[in-house]
């Protein structure tokens, strides 16, 4: 009986503790499984962080491309690749934490630079506008090619465009002696006249800024600043009061502030000063304005004096457009 009993006891002794290993290798199997699945979790998630970031970076350096390895992020690292032209865009994100690896490649194309339709060669929206117009300026609505001449063509736009006949009419009344002959296109002298605009100017505002390659605060800027050149054009922004003097630049320049212009200050392209109170503008010297400009705020003073010249050209325009690159991005594909 005493026998019997033993061996009882170190069979069920043999069956629990083989049971025990089981256990512990069952626990040891979940825990590697636990740990694995979480290496493999964080490798992609460094992966895919590293798409997002460099999507961020091509946003603001438009140029961007090429191979940056060994990137830190959240305990591991990654390295992207950046090829192709902006209309198939290749970028490829390795991520890689303890042994993992971990790879995503995403193909986007980057969206298209676009232009609102210009109905004038100076557009102002005010609901309380004031024109000092004076000195020697020509503001025409007529199609110039960038260099200042005629002869494109095209058809002829109003020197200034206003949002209503009675505000075309203010204008009119209260030009100095000199001016209506100085503002030429559609209509003959002084071409202003109230044009229809749809345009949701804060929408493209905000876009521009979103886009912007370069950026000013509120101040100065004299001889030897550049805002782009023709064949790479520049989107400016300046956040604030700006006075330019003996500056040039092709492009997209936003201006939410005051604008004072002087000495030979020229532009190529689109200029937009706007503002939620008073705007107050005033060009000096031999500045000069190739493309379009506009004005829009609650109340707008708008003071030139001097050699002022504000020229419609789509040819400056479409140069913009053509070349000027969005910071907004169509992801077309995305395979991990």
């Amino acid at each position: 009986m005493g026998k019997s009993i033993i061996l009882i006891v170190l069979g069920a002794s043999v069956i629990i503790g083989v049971l025990i290993l089981n256990l512990n290798a069952n626990t040891n199997r979940g825990l590697d499984t636990t740990l694995s699945y979480y290496d493999n979790t964080q490798a992609r998630l460094i992966a895919n962080s590293g798409i997002e970031i460099y999507l961020e970076k091509l946003r603001r350096d438009k140029t961007l491309s090429g191979y940056f390895p060994n990137n830190d992020l959240m305990g591991g690292s990654y390295d992207v690749s950046i090829t192709g032209p902006d209309t198939a865009m290749k970028i490829v994100s390795t991520g890689s934490f303890q042994d993992i690896n971990h790879q995503c490649i995403v193909t986007a194309t980057r969206d298209k630079m676009t232009l609102p339709t210009i109905n004038s060669s100076i557009y102002v929206s005010s609901t309380n506008l004031s024109l000092n117009l004076q000195g020697n300026m020509n503001i025409d609505g007529n199609d110039h090619y960038m260099d200042g001449m005629t002869g494109t063509g095209n058809p002829a736009l109003p020197g200034i465009g206003v949002n209503k006949t009675s505000d075309s009419a203010y204008i009119v009344n209260n030009l100095q002696p000199k001016i209506p002959a100085a503002i030429q296109g559609e209509g003959g002298p002084p071409s202003v006249r109230s044009v229809v605009d749809t345009t949701n100017w804060q929408e493209v505002t905000q876009d521009y800024i979103f886009a912007a390659d370069i950026t000013l605060p509120s101040g100065t800027y004299s001889s030897g600043l550049t805002l782009g050149t023709q064949t790479d054009p520049k989107i400016t922004y300046v956040s604030g009061d700006v006075h330019f003097s003996d500056v040039t630049g092709y492009g997209i320049l936003v201006v939410n502030g005051n604008l004072n212009l002087s000495g030979n200050f020229t532009f190529k392209g689109l200029v937009i000063v706007y503002g939620q109170s008073q705007i107050v503008t005033q060009t000096t010297g031999n500045s000069a304005i190739y493309g379009a400009s506009i004005f829009v705020g609650q109340s707008i003073d708008f003071k030139a004096s001097g050699n002022a010249t504000f020229y419609y050209s789509k040819q400056a325009l479409d140069n913009a457009k053509a070349n000027l690159k969005s910071s907004r991005f169509l992801i077309t594909s995305w395979l991990e």
